[in-house]
């Protein structure tokens, strides 16, 4: 009824407008529908002197209309945009207060948002483990300590004039001193190696190798398939129950042997079900023994017992564990803090223990500071093996070579991600004088762990996106749709939008009427 009593042109041009936003697909103005809008409208019509020409038809607040291209296209993302305060700043009749105050908000909350941002990332890259108690017994698979004998001196003097025979060495007291010593060698008396040159140091592995003393094999009474003879930093010691074992033998390192040797499905371990686990074994020499993880190799700073011939020992092994649940395993090195032995990274060795790693260290400062390596590691082409002098040199510097400290940094020895512990306690000792053997006994009282540690996720890359989700929606609004948005309008949408501004120029320049 109010538009037929209006005059005739104001009725056409409201209809004309109203069916040029219907056409335009412009069916709301701000939150109302336009029939709403249409209807609000004609019923105040009566107090309105004029009709606006410019009659709204698209949803959101007017925006404010820039003569550059660049402002025309920020305006056009900033009034769409779903991330919230950008359509205030393109809003027209805004006073410069309000524009301070919007730019300085939105400002404020992307501070915010990349400084939580940072940290959750760093969250994510720095502490994503964590160490837990595990305590449930039936599950636990605590593996057998695999057992390093090293005799000392580890040289069998009955040995001495057939060795030297094999390697044309004069039988000398000269040489029969020099190769005792070096049988019980450590960086702690290198300095007071004595000078002797008569044979090339590139030998003195294999022939202190053919003197070793003898030890019977099977000790553990198990038939063993890793019992061998390996190259420590206390010289050549017998190893039983080691799968690691075969990288640090004479064979490995002569044959320039680089194969990894696949671990085995199911090692040795103790059954919870039976009670007073023990181990018992056979030495026959003065020597220096250690339970060791399977896994692992040891060093000279590993705790070790001295054992005597003609004596019964009994002694308590405490055993801790640390392993690490399967989801950890995906994350990068830096985050979990630890590597399992088919990460690598070593130069010297084909797999990754945390003692190799220290040995290897170990090795570059020597070669760094006199110019070679020791005799008992593995030589590298192009690197010479230490003579007497150049082992005088080690002992002059072995308070670099951190042997009782922790590694330096620079060695980035990180622990493995899997760890069995073995702790030998004396007990009870007594000799064996009216028994016509000279060998020890020794009765290891095992000591079964009642609770594990477990190295498990506690921060993933899930958790980090659900926080910095959060975060976005806190101080911006913004979501997933409101990055693609702004990809969108950064890539795709500029490149049209540029094309259709040239189009549109190209159709407004002016004809030349000349030509």
């Amino acid at each position: 009824m109010l538009l037929r009593k209006m005059s005739t042109p104001k009725r056409k041009s409201i209809v004309n407008m109203f069916e040029m936003a219907l056409k335009k697909g412009n069916y709301f103005h701000g939150n109302e529908i336009l029939p709403d809008f249409e209807t609000r409208w004609k019923t105040t019509l009566k107090q309105r002197k004029s009709i606006s020409t410019h009659f709204p038809n698209r949803v959101g607040m007017p925006t404010i209309y820039p003569k550059s291209n660049a402002g025309k296209y920020f305006v056009e993302f900033a009034s769409s945009s779903t991330v919230h305060g950008l359509n205030h700043l393109v809003a027209p009749n805004r006073h410069p207060i309000e524009i301070f105050l919007a730019v300085l908000f939105i400002f404020g909350a992307l501070l915010c948002l990349i400084f939580l941002s940072f940290l959750f990332w760093d969250r994510y890259q720095n502490n994503a483990t964590v160490i837990v108690v595990y305590n449930d017994q039936d599950q636990f698979q605590i593996l057998k300590p695999s057992i390093f004998i090293c005799p000392v001196p580890n040289i069998n003097l009955n040995k001495i004039s057939d060795v030297f025979k094999k390697y044309n060495i004069e039988h000398t007291s000269e040489a029969e001193q020099f190769f005792t010593f070096l049988g019980s060698i450590t960086y702690e008396d290198m300095a007071e190696t004595p000078i002797f040159d008569k044979v090339p140091a590139s030998k003195w592995l294999e022939i202190l190798y053919d003197l070793k003393k003898d030890i019977s094999p099977n000790i553990l009474k198990e038939n063993d398939p890793y019992e061998a003879w390996v190259v420590t930093e206390r010289g050549l010691c017998f190893v039983t129950r080691n799968s690691f074992a075969v990288y640090a033998t004479l064979s490995y390192w002569k044959n320039d042997n680089w194969t990894i040797l696949p671990v085995p499905n199911n090692p040795p371990h103790y059954n919870y079900s039976v009670d007073g686990a023990q181990e018992s074994l056979t030495v026959e020499h003065t020597a220096l023994i250690t339970a060791c993880d399977p896994f692992e190799l040891i060093t000279l700073d590993t705790s070790m017992k001295w054992v005597k011939p003609k004596m019964l020992q009994r002694a308590i092994m405490s055993i801790s564990a640390i392993e690490t649940k399967p989801d950890v395993i995906q994350l990068s090195i830096q985050q979990r803090k630890c590597k399992f032995f088919n990460d690598g990274g070593l130069e010297t060795w084909p797999v990754y223990t945390r003692n190799m790693c220290i040995m290897e260290c170990r090795m570059k400062v020597i070669q760094d500071n006199c110019n070679c390596r020791p005799h008992f590691a593995r030589t590298i082409e192009g690197i010479n093996t230490c003579d007497a002098n150049q082992l005088r040199c080690i002992g002059g510097i072995a308070k670099k070579l951190f042997l009782y400290e922790y590694p330096p940094s620079f060695c980035n020895c990180v622990p493995k991600c899997n760890v069995v512990s073995y702790q030998i306690r004396d007990k009870e000792k007594s000799e064996l004088s009216d028994i016509p053997i000279s060998s020890s006994v020794i009765t290891l009282i095992v000591e079964l762990p009642q609770i594990i540690y477990y190295r498990a996720l506690l921060y993933g890359f899930n958790d980090f996106l659900t926080s910095v989700g959060g975060a976005a929606g806190l101080f911006l609004g913004a979501s997933v749709l409101s990055f693609v948005e702004i990809f969108y309008y950064g890539s795709i949408h500029l490149c049209f939008w540029v094309k259709k501004s040239k189009q549109r120029r190209n159709k407004n320049k002016p004809m030349d009427i000349s030509k």
